[in-house]
């Protein structure tokens, strides 16, 4: 028997949609508007009048209209976006969010409204997101470049951004057979994401990170908003971690890290897509002879000038809570008002995963276990770290890399990862201590002859 746990979050949401800061929310019916002078202002007013009365298709040609006369009349492009809302089935507020809830299925197995829904549902569902994501993101697009009049504003339309955008990236991991909750979760330390569960969508992975870093933008531009919708996409268990002040500050967070994930998956070539990708595999990725070595936070952990290249599964982009809410905050801090970032994310510190404990990730001959250096920040707290500018993890402390610059460490490190035929090795271990140094410096002939076990040989 299904299980309701939906009351609770439902009232959240629509309270948050429909009260407090959605008067220009895109599900929500607009009242009638008094036309200005210019041509805009008057096409814009015909076409809310045409809205009120359920006639979408002349509405949608007076909003056009309104639109050629006059491109940045803001009030003319959200009429369309609801317009074309509007037009599509299955396109409703509360349906998307409900989706998204886990309940226990007839098998005792935990599912979701997305999971469970038919594929000509779903497509419907996808299609109609895609037809308001045409125009509403011209429009985004147009206002965070200042070429709108400003009347409204991306912030008083975030909330129904991320909505439609969670939806998309849910729709996007139902392919994969999975949930949303399955990649981004919550602890007693913060908000976190299952690189290894990003490691099962194969394909998937740049379109749904694409959805999500569009979302995250969503909650960034309006976070007390936004963080009513993540509560709904997240299981029910985030509401015992966090209080509802720190909700949206924790969102901001995440958002920050799930946007800076898709800026690298949409600009790394092609040919290094595993050194960036393949999350926690227990091997190096890399070439630089070091196994998960990175954590993912945005920052350079090893010393060898790249960053997030080579990620450990760690279960823990830890999101610090009670940071800086204002510059009055950060000046107690003895941070820099002019150049702290409110906004950005932060790990608090690293949870080893049980698979490490017989991993070596420094090779220099002892396990996690033994070598707990391989998981402590060389400065446990963050903000020193970031005073510092020095996020390396204690293990790096003593590697070095060669190369005059990143581009000459990154060029020795691809003919080392590409070094891979076990009966043909092009560069030997002193080669390799010599031109890329880091924790080729570890290994002995045993345990270089091991790395290429597995890899492909030409």
């Amino acid at each position: 028997m299904r299980k309701n746990t939906h009351s609770k979050w439902m009232w959240s949401l629509a309270t948050a949609l429909f009260l407090g800061f959605a008067g220009c929310n895109l599900f929500h019916p607009t009242d009638s508007r008094d036309a200005d002078n210019d041509d805009a202002a008057a096409l814009t007013l015909e076409g809310y009048l045409e809205y009120q009365n359920s006639n979408y298709d002349a509405a949608r040609k007076f909003f056009n209209k309104a639109i050629r006369a006059d491109s940045s009349y803001s009030e003319a492009w959200i009429g369309l976006c609801k317009t074309v809302i509007k037009a599509q089935e299955g396109i409703n507020v509360f349906e998307l969010a409900s989706l998204a809830q886990r309940y226990e299925g007839p098998d005792g197995k935990m599912t979701s409204g997305f999971l469970v829904m038919s594929d000509e549902k779903a497509d419907t569902i996808s299609r109609g997101i895609d037809s308001v994501m045409f125009y509403l993101n011209q429009f985004v697009a147009r206002d965070t470049t200042d070429r709108t009049d400003k009347k409204v504003r991306f912030s008083t339309i975030a909330d129904s951004y991320t909505i439609l955008q969670l939806t998309k990236a849910a729709l996007r991991i139902r392919a994969v057979n999975s949930q949303i909750s399955s990649v981004v979760s919550a602890g007693s330390s913060g908000m976190m994401m299952d690189l290894n569960a990003l490691n099962d969508m194969g394909d998937s992975l740049k379109p749904f990170l694409s959805d999500m870093a569009a979302a995250a933008e969503a909650i960034k531009a309006s976070p007390d908003a936004a963080a009513e919708i993540v509560k709904a996409y997240l299981p029910d268990s985030t509401r015992q971690y966090f209080d509802d002040e720190d909700y949206a500050d924790v969102s901001v967070g995440l958002a920050n890290t799930i946007i800076q994930i898709n800026d690298r998956a949409q600009t790394v070539e092609e040919d290094r897509n595993d050194v960036f990708f393949k999350f926690g595999n227990g091997r190096d990725d890399d070439g630089d002879g070091c196994v998960d070595e990175e954590a993912l936070d945005n920052y350079d952990n090893d010393g060898d000038g790249e960053i997030d290249e080579d990620v450990r599964d760690s279960r823990s982009i830890v999101l610090v809570k009670k940071r800086p809410q204002n510059v009055e905050d950060v000046a107690k801090l003895s941070q820099d008002t002019e150049t702290y970032d409110l906004t950005k994310s932060q790990i608090d510190s690293l949870s080893v995963l049980e698979k490490y404990n017989i991993i070596d990730i420094d090779m220099d001959g002892k396990t996690t276990q033994e070598d707990l250096d391989e998981w402590q920040f060389v400065y446990r707290n963050p903000n020193e770290r970031d005073e510092k500018d020095n996020h390396l993890l204690k293990f790096a402390i003593d590697l070095s890399f060669p190369g005059k610059d990143l581009d000459e460490k990154i060029k020795n490190k691809e003919l080392i990862r590409h070094d891979t035929d076990v009966n043909n090795i092009k560069y030997s271990l002193e080669k390799r201590k010599k031109m890329v140094g880091g924790c080729w410096v570890n290994y002995d002939e045993e345990e270089f002859l091991k790395w290429f076990e597995g890899r492909n040989e030409k």
